[in-house]
This record gives C-alpha cells, sequence and structure tokens, in this order.
C-alpha cells in the first residue's frame, strides 16, 4: 500500500530511545500526533507514562509546530521519561502536512501489530490502554473504541455507542482516539486528506467500505479537551455543509451505488 508520494519529504528525527530487550509480545503502539499544543502536550504525556499497560512503543509526530518553545519542552519530557517505554520515535514534519499525513506516518513506524491514536491536547485514563486491548485480542476485532469524557470548555459525555453502519452514514459518533490494528489501517488504505477536517469521520467510513466492525467497549477511558484552538472549532463546523456533502460521494451506500 503507498500512502506516501515520492516527493513527500521525510520527517526529521529529533529523539530516539529503544530497550534492548526484545519488544514485549503484547506491545501496543502509540501515534500521538502534535501541532502547536504547549500549553497540553505534557498533560497527554504524562497520562500516556501512567497507563497500567506496561509495554508501549510511543510514536510522537511534530506536525512543524511554530512555537518556538514546544520542541524543547517535548525533549525534556521525553529524555525525563524515556525508560518509562519499550521505544520512543520522536519524529518532525518538515512543514506542515496535516492529521492525516501524521498518523500515516506514525502507523508506517509503529513496531506493534496494533496501535492506538491521540491528538496532543487530549488524554487517557489509567486503565485505557489495558482494557482496549484486552478487548482489541479477546474479541479479535479491527478496531476497538470506547466512551469519551469531554473537558475544557465544555464537560459532558461523547457520543460513542454500539457500531452501526447506518448510524454512522448519516453521521459520526465515534472519535479518532481508538486502539486500530495495522491490517485494518492498511485494508481502509489508511487516513485520507480532507481539507478543513473529517478525516477520522472518512477513516471510520472505509471501515464500513470494507466490512469491517470495530468494537465498542462501553466505559470511559479517553478525555476529549473541547477548546477554541481545535483543528474541529477553527475550520471543521464552519465547513460542516461542504463537508457531508464530501462524506457523501466518497462513500455512497449501496442504493447509491445501483
Amino acid at each position: 500500500m503507498t500512502l506516501f508520494k515520492p516527493w513527500d519529504p521525510a520527517p526529521n528525527g529529533i529523539f530516539s530511545h529503544k530497550k534492548k530487550t526484545p519488544p514485549p509480545p503484547d506491545l501496543i503502539s502509540i501515534c500521538l500526533t502534535h501541532y502547536n499544543y504547549t500549553d497540553y502536550v505534557i498533560e497527554c504525556l504524562d497520562s500516556l507514562a501512567e497507563q497500567t499497560h506496561q509495554a508501549l512503543d510511543l510514536v510522537f509526530i511534530d506536525d512543524a509546530s511554530t512555537q518556538d518553545s514546544v520542541i524543547p519542552l517535548i525533549l525534556s519530557w521525553l529524555e525525563s521519561n524515556k525508560n518509562r517505554f519499550y521505544r520512543i520515535t520522536f519524529l518532525e514534519n518538515k512543514y506542515n502536512q496535516g492529521p492525516s499525513f501524521s498518523r500515516n506516518m506514525a502507523f508506517k513506524h509503529a513496531l506493534a501489530p496494533s496501535v492506538f491514536i491521540i491528538d496532543a491536547d487530549n488524554m487517557l485514563y489509567p486503565e485505557a490502554l489495558e482494557k482496549l486491548y484486552a478487548t482489541l485480542q479477546h474479541g479479535n476485532f479491527p478496531a476497538v473504541y470506547c466512551q469519551l469524557e469531554e473537558f475544557g470548555d465544555r464537560t459532558g459525555i461523547g457520543r460513542a455507542d454500539i457500531w452501526d453502519p447506518d448510524l454512522m452514514r448519516k453521521a459520526n459518533y465515534v472519535d479518532v482516539m481508538a486502539l486500530v490494528r495495522k491490517t485494518a489501517w492498511q485494508q481502509v488504505g489508511g487516513f485520507s486528506h480532507i481539507e478543513e477536517g473529517w478525516e477520522d469521520y472518512d477513516f471510520w467510513l472505509k471501515f464500513i467500505d470494507h466490512n469491517l466492525e470495530p468494537a465498542y467497549l462501553p466505559e470511559i477511558l479517553c478525555r476529549y479537551r473541547v477548546h477554541e484552538n481545535s483543528r474541529t472549532a477553527r475550520e471543521a463546523l464552519r465547513a460542516h455543509h461542504r463537508l457531508e456533502l464530501i462524506m457523501a460521494f466518497r462513500h455512497p451506500t449501496p442504493l447509491d451505488k445501483t
């Protein structure tokens, strides 16, 4: 599967650390994407370090942040916490590429057969990865997602529910914070770049296109930060109608195909 163009510049390697022991059989890779989240990134990283699941491979992608202080801040944290992880890979895109490119790059570099996706403004509760991994393994699902807690500018519970293709075609209720098998990511063609957002929704609609059924774990394990600097707030809300049309074109229903 070719997700990257020949002219796409390889990211810069900023930091790398790996234990000398063989990879643990229950290793989980974490795809952590970041862009100008100096105020939030350390809280996110702390929540990853506090996971009860011990075998973690952290793949951190910075999407050419423009805040001068952010790279030294992250490097300091990674150096202080490097022994918590089986491996850390910190990469920086040469120029801003957007979340789809960054996530695909993280999947490309991931060591483990399953990858948890998180943006650097969000957080996890300590048992999140342990419980998601157990569900993924025991049920042999292509992916597992859970319920969210919203915090920040708005507080409440997310809209996650049991996977239903008919409901998903009407509106997205599954966040990208999920544990996804690399084989499923490869089967659906990874993340696609879409101007102004909804790459997450597009990714899940690809699961429907390929008859893949993720599992829903009905526990509040992930924390979704609501704030005015998020891409959802800055771009996707303003382009809502146009994005609906794009999704309908990219993912026609079976009736539309006849």
